[in-house]
């Protein structure tokens, strides 16, 4: 028996509202046990009050300014076969980057699990630094009745922990790497720090961008969910509290990891990265999408086995790039701003985060929605997992407007 997707997607959200009352009646439940001091001090527990990083550098805390607060206007994407551009991306037109900064805490504590937290010496939170799904006042950390003794990081920390990067190549390479590039521009030597914390899955591409950067495997230390540290210092590059509002300067600090100041030849191939490894957000009709890409002069690649350093060289040198969405294309990262990006999405699954990427580096951007019914506009996406129907002769007249070869 199979239940209409507004059936579930009902389901969906009253299990969430479920899931935030829960959380609720828990905070507001252990709030009077953090409330005592003796209770507080025994059991490890944050203070209920938290330290906001904007309205003091008191109390062991200091800030460098990265980035001011820039506002942004982005060029919509190009939708052929559609009557207008999709809503989620008008909604993301125009906006603010958050200002970027570096903070640094004397005995300042991290804990572990999942998204982490960072805290005062004294156990407040920090709320710009410690991410959580129901915000600050509802972070999972005031939902512990106790948390583990903290272990001793003597020396100086840098904290990479990042939200959704541990297990997530797009998030660990645009969330993760540029919160390195902060603490470099805010002067730090990376190299100099005594240890980093980081949350990864050992994954070959996490290994050579760890190294990339500069870090010795003896000081990285990998946390856990029940760890808890206490660093002599501790510094921490603000995180992405919102992944679409990312400002360029970082994608250019990525670029400047993998590729050369000046290109060594001029961007000539097309390239199409499938998804034929892939158990979800395939192309449905791929045998006729190939066919059709072969006559444009396309080649198919995929990015499975290669290394980052190989990934980045390839997009340097691409001129069109087509694929469906998916972790692989953040590497667009890596192509020149005159590249051109073709993006397939499965009507209940259009994102905005490549196109974001490509607004902040000048890509020109398509979007091309495949074959079914349109949800309400007004509707999140919910289509995570599903196959795209492609209709092959609008992609044609996208592909015969191209420069020839």
């Amino acid at each position: 028996m199979s239940f209409p997707s507004t059936v579930i997607g009902r389901l969906r959200r009253s299990a969430r509202r479920c899931e935030k009352t829960v959380r609720q009646l828990r905070v507001f439940t252990l709030a009077g046990l953090r409330e005592i001091a003796f209770t507080r001090t025994r059991l490890r527990l944050p203070r209920n009050e938290q330290f906001p990083i904007a309205s003091s550098h008191a109390d062991g805390v200091s800030v460098r300014l990265i980035d001011p607060d820039t506002p942004f206007e982005r060029t919509l994407p190009k939708m052929p076969g559609e009557t207008s551009c999709h809503p989620v991306f008008v909604q993301h037109q125009r906006g603010i980057y958050p200002a970027s900064f570096v903070a640094e805490i004397t005995r300042g504590r991290v804990w572990g699990r999942y998204t982490g937290a960072i805290l005062t010496e004294d156990g407040r939170i920090i709320p710009e630094l410690s991410k959580d799904i129901w915000g600050p006042a509802l972070h999972n950390l005031y939902t512990r009745f106790s948390v583990p003794k903290s272990r001793h990081l003597p020396g100086r920390t840098l904290s990479l922990i990042t939200p959704e990067a541990a297990n997530n190549y797009h998030h660990w390479m645009i969330d993760l790497l540029p919160r390195a590039g902060l603490a470099e521009r805010a002067g730090w030597d990376l190299r100099s720090f005594d240890h980093v914390l980081i949350k990864d899955r050992g994954h070959p591409y996490q290994v050579e961008t760890l190294r990339r950067l500069g870090f010795d495997e003896s000081r990285l230390i990998r946390v856990g969910d029940n760890d808890h540290f206490q660093a002599d210092t501790l510094v921490v590059p603000s995180l992405h509290h919102d992944s679409i509002r990312i400002h360029p300067a970082e994608f250019h600090y990525i670029r400047s990891l993998f590729l050369p100041p000046q290109p060594t030849s001029p961007p000539r191939r097309r390239l199409y990265l499938g998804r034929r490894d892939a158990a979800h957000r395939r192309i449905l009709n791929q045998d006729a999408l190939l066919a059709l890409l072969h006559a444009h002069g396309f080649e198919e690649v995929s990015m499975s086995g290669m290394t980052v350093a190989q990934q980045a060289r390839l997009l340097s040198e691409a001129s069109v790039v087509v694929a469906p969405n998916g972790s692989a294309l953040a590497n667009i990262v890596f192509a020149p701003p005159t590249c051109r990006v073709i993006e397939f999405f499965a009507p209940h699954w259009v994102v905005v985060f490549d196109w974001m990427i490509s607004a902040g580096l000048g890509h020109d951007h398509t979007a091309l929605i495949g074959r079914g019914p349109r949800p309400s506009p007004d509707k999140p996406p919910r289509g995570l997992r599903d196959d795209i129907d492609l209709d092959l002769d609008v992609l044609a007249r996208v592909l015969d407007a191209l420069p020839k070869l």
